[in-house]
Parts: structure tokens; sequence; C-alpha cells
């Protein structure tokens, strides 16, 4: 059985009132980053110390689980190796470690669009909050440093977010003038 940190168990329990398998892979992948995805082993190990039902747990997984290198869907998991990720396995290869947010909403603008998402007219971009997120699993940056990387990389124009202060607001790579 897969050893767990009995702080995070708490801290996920503090934070968990509703069990969300979204939220629960989320937040392991988001403080486990020894290897790309989160090993079923350790879902379920974490699973079994904050008393939830390996049944459920296992229901909750269950066909939402992918074996694609690309980005299908965002209410899908991504099977990598023996564990399951919120993110592609191609995502994780480009942006492991990078700190260019740039980089991070091309690469998942890209990915979305090539399985077809249409963004409206205005709005093609990456929220804020994924994007936060996307650092903290790939670059293992906390939500304090993202923020401040997003703000860093806002003033020096390598991307555009025209209401800042709001959370929800989009992160857009600048329009080029060709």
């Amino acid at each position: 059985m897969a050893l767990v940190d009995e702080q995070l168990v708490d801290d996920i329990a503090k934070h968990d009132r509703y069990y969300r398998i979204e939220d629960f892979v989320t937040y392991l992948e988001r403080h486990l980053r020894d290897e790309p995805g989160v090993p079923l082993s350790v879902i379920h190990a974490y699973a079994d110390a904050l008393g939830y039902e390996r049944e459920r747990t296992d229901e909750l997984l269950e066909g939402r689980i992918v074996d694609s290198m690309t980005w299908v869907a965002d209410d899908v998991f991504y099977r990598i190796g023996d564990g399951i990720s919120i993110y592609p396995l191609s995502w994780h290869e480009r942006l492991d470690g990078s700190r260019d947010v740039a980089d991070y909403v091309r690469v998942m603008l890209d990915g979305r669009e090539a399985a077809g998402k249409e963004f409206p007219k205005g709005e093609r971009g990456i929220a804020q909050t994924d994007i936060l997120t996307a650092l903290e699993i790939m670059a293992d940056v906390d939500r304090k440093d993202g923020e401040k990387l997003l703000r860093e990389q806002r003033h020096q124009g390598d991307i555009v977010i025209y209401a800042y202060q709001n959370p929800e607001d989009i992160v857009r790579l600048p329009e080029t003038k060709r």
C-alpha cells in the first residue's frame, strides 16, 4: 500500500466537503509531484485514509480514464503509466518545469482546438485558475508564485489579461501584427 502524508490528508479533509473526484485527483496531483500523474494505488491510499469508499472512488473514475496522449475533454482523466492525470502526457512532456505562461496558454489552446473546441470571438484564452493549476502540477509552482508569474509576464507583454483583478478573466496570447 502507498504511504500517505497525514498533513495532506488533513488538508484534503478540510477542503473536500463534497466528494468530487475531479477535485480529489487535482488536489493530489498538485501536491504529489514525484512523476506526471497520480498512481491509482496512491489515489486509493488517500481515499482509504479519508474514509472514502473504494468502490465509490472506482465508480467515479470508471469510464472517465482515457488512453490519449492529447487533449480529449475537460471531464476526463488521462492514463499515464500506472496512474492518471488531469492533463494528457503530451502536455506534461511539453511543459514539465516550464515557467513560461505563454507556453501554457499556447499548449492548452492548441490541444483544446485540435480536439474540436471552439472559442467565441474575443474569448480565445485559458482561465487564470486553469493556468495556475497547470503551473502547480507541471512546474511545481505554488499558487502565490504562479500569480506572481502571471503578473510579471503580463507586465512584460508576454500574455494579456484584460481584467487582471478578476480571477475569472482569461489569459490570452498577445496579438501579433504581420
